[in-house]
């Protein structure tokens, strides 16, 4: 049994740009199915893959417009995630092509301003630092 990973360690990268004051990285791979019935079976005659959908959220602090711009612009840009650092060797995910579509923005009097952007890009690959 492996040791669990520390999220402290990890690195999201944007392009090759660290994502400076990142609190937080959620990444998800979503399939749809593809799923049809015959008539006098309540069984699936057809269950299969269907659509592959990757998508990228992260939680920042905010320093300047520089995602709300890349949001603008439309430009699609790689993510890079290594969730226990960027050692030789440790595991590391490609989010391709990701076009950014929100960012959420917030600033309240008690704590530090923040925002939250996602998007979804075209491929997602697993190697290795």
């Amino acid at each position: 049994m492996s040791t669990p990973v520390i999220g402290r360690n990890a690195v999201i990268k944007m392009g090759t740009t660290v994502v400076g004051y990142a609190t937080g990285v959620t990444s998800s791979i979503n399939v749809d199915k593809i799923e049809d019935f015959v008539l006098n079976s309540d069984k699936a005659a057809i269950l299969a893959a269907g659509n592959k959908h990757f998508k990228i959220s992260v939680d920042k602090m905010w320093v300047d417009n520089t995602y709300a711009t890349q949001i603008l612009t439309g430009t699609a840009v790689d993510f890079e995630i290594g969730p226990a650092g960027t050692t030789t060797g440790k595991v590391k995910y490609t989010i391709k092509n990701v076009i950014l579509e929100v960012m959420d923005f917030k600033a309240d009097q008690k704590g530090i301003v923040t925002e939250k952007i996602s998007g979804i890009g075209n491929d997602f690959v697993i190697g290795t630092y």
